[in-house]
C-alpha cells in the first residue's frame, strides 16, 4: 500500500467514526428534552414555563411533545409530559426525570434509571413524574432511543 492510500483510508476510517457518533448511534444521552420551570405571574398564579430541546432528529420525527403539566402532590412537584408518536409502527423510547431546585441546582443527582416505554402508531400517551424532593421546582424530562448495547 502506498503512502497515499494508507493516508486515505485513515482519513475514511476517521469520518466514518465521527459520523457514527453524530448520527445518534450512542444513545447514553437524551435525543429529545423536555423542560418544565414552575414561576409565578404578576397575580401571584402558578405558571409552568416549558422548553423542548432536539438533539437528535430521527426521534424527534417518530414522537413529539404536545403538552406538560404541573401540580402539587401534597409538598411534592408531580409533573405530566404527553407525547404523540408520529410513527405508523410501535415506537420504543426510554425516559428519565432529573429534578432541581429553585436556583437550578439539580437534586438527587444521577439517581434516576432510564425506564422503557412503548408508543403505538398515532397514539398519544403520558408520562408521569414525581419529584424526589419538596424543594423541587423545575424538572427535565430526558428521551432516547433504547440503549440496546
Amino acid at each position: 500500500m502506498n503512502n497515499f492510500t494508507l493516508r486515505w483510508y485513515k482519513g475514511a476510517v476517521i469520518i466514518m467514526v465521527i459520523a457514527a457518533l453524530f448520527t445518534g448511534g450512542c444513545s447514553s444521552t437524551a435525543g429529545v428534552e423536555a423542560t418544565g420551570k414552575k414561576t409565578w405571574n404578576q397575580e401571584g398564579a402558578p405558571e409552568l414555563s416549558k422548553r423542548i430541546v432536539i438533539n437528535n432528529r430521527s426521534l424527534a420525527s417518530d414522537i413529539e411533545i404536545i403538552d406538560m403539566k404541573s401540580t402539587l402532590a401534597g409538598d411534592l412537584m408531580k409533573v405530566q409530559v404527553a407525547m404523540r408518536s408520529r410513527d405508523r409502527d410501535i415506537v420504543q423510547i426510554q425516559y428519565k426525570f432529573d429534578w432541581f431546585d429553585a436556583e437550578g441546582m439539580e437534586i438527587g443527582a444521577n439517581q434516576g434509571a432510564w425506564k422503557p416505554f412503548l408508543i403505538y402508531g398515532r397514539e398519544i400517551r403520558t408520562i408521569q413524574g414525581v419529584a424526589p424532593d419538596p424543594r423541587a421546582r423545575e424538572f427535565k424530562l430526558k428521551v432516547r432511543e433504547p440503549d440496546n448495547t
